[in-house]
This record gives structure tokens, C-alpha cells and sequence, in this order.
């Protein structure tokens, strides 16, 4: 099950997810992000704090969305990594490609 949520705080769009991002719910995940780009969105924080499972379809949407948003000089953080999320981060490669941060304020005051 997922949760997904959004709120702006300054300049960006924070998205917050709570549970599993897997095959099964990724798509949902992909239409939001995509909308909030289509609707002008070009800063996300992706909120992973209370997520506690990715799949590898997850990181092809966090990886689509940054694509989306690098095309339109935006960008993609991500925060809240656990420590078995930042280890798939880690492995996969995907840790070089994003900002990420411990916290959601860290992430606000990261360039």
C-alpha cells in the first residue's frame, strides 16, 4: 500500500510517501509526479521517511521525474532514506544521481 501526498513549502513541491513503492502502485506514483510537471512544477522533494520498501519500478519513476524535470532546469531531491533504502540507492547507482538528505529541511536548504 502507498500513500502520497503533496504540499508546497517555498519553492517546491514536496511529495510524501508513506509504504511500499513496488510494481503493483508505481504507476500511481508516475502519473502524480508527471501531472505536477505537466502543471509547471520544477522543484520536488520526494519525502521517503515512512517508506520502507522500493522496487526497482520505483527507482524508474524517481529516475523518469528527474529526467522530466532536468529537461525544464528542475530538479528532483529526495530525503528521509532509511538505512536499507539508501543501501538500494547506494548499489544501484542511484545515490550519484540524486540529491539526497537526511531531512525534509535539509532538503528545503540544499542546492
Amino acid at each position: 500500500m502507498l500513500t502520497i501526498s503533496s504540499a508546497r513549502q517555498d519553492t517546491f513541491m514536496v511529495v510524501t510517501l508513506m509504504g511500499r513503492i513496488d510494481a503493483s502502485n508505481s504507476k500511481d506514483l508516475e502519473q502524480q509526479c508527471l501531472e505536477m510537471i505537466s502543471n509547471g512544477e520544477t522543484q520536488m522533494i520526494l519525502d521517503l521517511s515512512a517508506v520502507n520498501y522500493v522496487s526497482s519500478a520505483a527507482l524508474r519513476v524517481f529516475l523518469l521525474a528527474a529526467k522530466r524535470l532536468s529537461a525544464v532546469k528542475g530538479s528532483v531531491k529526495l530525503c528521509g532514506l532509511s538505512t536499507t533504502l539508501r543501501d538500494v540507492f547506494d548499489i544501484s547507482g542511484f545515490s550519484k544521481l540524486f540529491v539526497i538528505t537526511a531531512t525534509l529541511q535539509e532538503a528545503l536548504n540544499a542546492d
